[in-house]
């Protein structure tokens, strides 16, 4: 298949970099996705014996000064770029260990991103070899109703009406006993994965409930004992009114950097 622009090494393109990979071979392409809009067909750049990096030629009239920053600033085009990004990246996190990269990772050219990730390679073998076999879930945890749940201990209506405004007010910290049940919880999914990350939500506010949820990057052959521990989580928190989401697998988004 041609590309869709010139290739590298003639000063028209810069060097889109989704991931790095890790593998005995060149990860073949077939059946990959297009890249993130704009951009050629996807590449497969040798780094070492068996790193790789997929890419793609990223035009420098699109990628580069005005026209990067503008779309930058249009929420649609981001989303539309993120969605293809993360799509390419989940691919060959199907197939291999691999390091997602950000949004818009962008090199001048092949040598410099080859040079660029050479430079850093024991570094990205020991995280790899963390990787390995291991994928990412998301929990967020939404409280219930505290409004509700508080008004069952009330006397009267006079206090129910004082609750109700107190926790309406926007500073209003929801009760210690929905903190600890929640991040109870997160705990207790931490000791089903290999590493956690927590995750950070706005505080609770006006018209806001109190959210609270994790990372966690789980060996793939643990997935069942994973989701049994899910299953068994979302039935406690849900007989206090409250609501677990889950989401996943994914590459390890989250557990990249440090």
């Amino acid at each position: 298949m041609s590309p869709r622009h010139p290739g590298p090494g003639n000063g028209q393109n810069a060097t889109y970099v989704f991931c790095i990979l890790q593998s005995s071979r060149a990860p073949a392409l077939r059946g990959a996705p297009e890249g993130v809009p704009g951009t050629g067909d996807l590449r497969v750049l040798p780094i070492d014996r068996d790193i790789w990096a997929v890419v793609a030629d990223a035009p420098l009239d699109r990628f580069a000064g005005d026209q990067l920053q503008k779309d930058l600033q249009d929420v649609e085009a981001v989303a539309r770029h993120a969605l293809a990004h993360a799509t390419v990246v989940e691919f060959f996190f199907r197939r291999a260990s691999v390091i997602p990269l950000k949004l818009f990772t962008l090199f001048s050219s092949d040598d410099v991103a080859r040079a660029q990730f050479r430079a850093r390679l024991a570094r990205l073998r020991r995280l790899l070899s963390t990787l390995r076999g291991k994928e990412e879930w998301g929990v967020r945890v939404v409280a219930s109703d505290v409004e509700r749940e508080s008004a069952r201990t009330l006397a009267s209506g006079r206090d129910y009406l004082q609750v109700k405004k107190r926790l309406l007010d926007e500073t209003a910290a929801p009760p210690a006993s929905v903190v600890r049940t929640v991040n109870g919880a997160l705990r207790s999914l931490g000791t089903v994965a290999a590493q956690t990350r927590k995750v950070s939500f706005p505080p609770p506010g006006k018209g806001r409930p109190y959210v609270a949820g994790a990372s966690f990057l789980v060996h793939a052959k643990k997935r069942q004992s994973w989701k049994a521990r899910i299953q068994k989580t979302t039935a406690a928190l849900a007989g206090d009114g409250h609501r677990l989401e889950l989401s996943g697998p994914w590459p390890p988004y989250h557990f990249v950097s440090r």
